[in-house]
């Protein structure tokens, strides 16, 4: 009898132990990460919202309203300041690597499997999008096991292998090898693979696929998304990529999904020093958690929302000179400093080199100078002085930064306008700060407290007892 009641006992706490595991573990997760979002980056977008509203009306962003907010460490295995591979890495396997190794141990001997990865074993659909490629860091530290984040071919092939369900993105940066003419096209690869690729939301709305996919731009010869600021109604942005996922996994992931959605766009302006290109493309990194944030209401006992970056890019200040933010100012900066260097270029070009005062009238247009702000006779000097080096004596050389090689006048307008909205940058790469992290639904509290990056698979790791 004895024996009989401890075999009892010890089955009844084996299925007590079982539902609580199945209670424990979000159904659907979201991971959000804004590549080198910090906290100015979103209290800047903040303020600009309250002041200015955004597109689709919002007077706020949605994610700052999470009930849980925290700071996130980011430092690498190799450095106090990361690169992105080794942040996405530590973000997606829960194990830090070396600087610019991805999906690797820091010795880079052997491959690490991501939660994501592991997910999938258990019958999880997994989603990755991006405003970059899908070969690019962030994206990649999700599936790939590389020694060097370069390697984009090889990056490609392990996406097409890791069986996933949907990629959204600007397409693959190198889809034939440089090292082995031989090797397949990796678009002929992800066919093999059984993925469908689809170039634009017009092709993809007509076949509403079901299966694998690989949702594109129609030009997938550019390594990213066309900025927001910059984005026409035809062009496919963050949010269409998002909601094609989430549309997708809401027909077909009947055991849950984990879907990883990257804002890589707000780290390629903050790279340039470009404010309002920084702000918008938060603004729009924003409305991809909205959609996340009206599927939670609907199952809000199953979902978990992660909003989080991998570094801080830019050392972003807000405020320079006096007690004032005049961040409302960036409103009337029209496109990025990417457009406006390509149009200048343009200018160059041609027959015609325009004068400065059709250069004045182009600076009113498209950054709001002397009309909507004051441009003082010796702001006007030094921006004479930059365009007379640049388009008549032609001697000055484009400022480069990680992801642009722009036109000396764009950098120097962009520069001036940051100045009048009192913001300030200390640095064109990543720093050593911590980055926000904003939580909400299934076991969000478990990410109070400081966190390291590593942090965000191994909780959920823990959950699902995988080791």
């Amino acid at each position: 009898m004895t024996k009989l009641f401890r075999f009892t006992l010890f089955g009844l706490l084996l299925l007590g132990s079982s539902l609580m595991y199945g209670a424990q573990t979000p159904k659907y997760i979201f991971l959000f990460i804004g590549d080198g979002m910090g906290f100015n980056h979103v209290e800047a977008t903040q303020i600009y919202a309250e002041k200015v509203g955004t597109d689709t009306g919002e007077r706020s962003l949605l994610f700052p309203t999470f009930p849980v907010m925290t700071q996130v460490c980011t430092r690498s295995a190799s450095h106090l300041i990361t690169c992105s591979s080794a942040a996405a890495t530590a973000l997606a396997t829960g194990e830090k690597t070396t600087n610019y190794v991805i999906g690797m141990d820091a010795e880079k001997k052997h491959g690490l499997k991501s939660l994501a990865c592991q997910l999938k074993d258990k019958g999880y659909k997994i989603g990755i999008i991006t405003s970059a490629s899908i070969d690019h860091a962030t994206p990649g530290g999700f599936y790939a096991s590389q020694p060097d984040r370069s390697m984009y071919y090889e990056i490609g092939v392990d996406a097409a292998n890791s069986g996933f369900d949907f990629f959204g993105g600007a397409g693959l940066l190198e889809p034939r090898s440089k090292r082995n003419p031989s090797a397949p096209c990796l678009y002929d690869l992800f066919n093999q693979k059984g993925y469908s690729m689809y170039c634009g939301m017009k092709a993809y709305n007509r076949n509403h696929a079901k299966d694998k996919v690989l949702l594109f731009p129609v030009d997938t010869i550019r390594g990213s998304l066309e900025y927001a600021l910059d984005r026409s109604d035809k062009e496919l942005g963050l949010p269409d990529l998002t909601k094609a996922c989430l549309d997708n996994f809401e027909e077909t992931a009947k055991k849950g999904f984990f879907m990883m959605v990257e804002g890589g766009k707000i780290d390629w302006a903050a790279h340039a020093h470009d404010a309002a290109t920084v702000v918008t493309e938060t603004i729009d990194f924003d409305q991809c958690i909205r959609m996340a944030y009206e599927f939670y209401k609907k199952h809000p006992n199953e979902t978990l929302i992660l909003v989080t970056a991998d570094h801080e890019t830019g050392g972003l200040g807000l405020g320079n000179s006096n007690m004032n933010l005049n961040i409302e100012l960036l409103k009337h900066q029209q496109c990025s400093q990417e457009a406006l260097t390509k149009t200048m270029r343009e200018m160059k070009s041609g027959e015609m080199i325009p004068s400065w005062e059709d250069m004045k009238a182009f600076l009113k247009k498209n950054l709001g100078f002397w009309d909507q702000i004051t441009i003082t006779p010796r702001e006007e000097l030094e921006l004479l002085v930059c365009y007379e080096e640049s388009f008549l004596k032609k001697k000055s050389k484009d400022v480069v930064s990680l992801y642009a090689k722009d036109e000396p006048l764009a950098v120097a307008a962009i520069a001036l306008l940051d100045k009048k909205a009192s913001i300030g940058w200390t640095t064109k790469t990543h720093t050593g700060a911590p980055v926000p992290l904003y939580a909400i639904g299934k076991q969000a509290h478990l990410y109070s407290g400081r966190r390291d990056n590593t942090d965000m698979a191994n909780i959920l790791r823990k959950l699902f007892n995988i080791k």
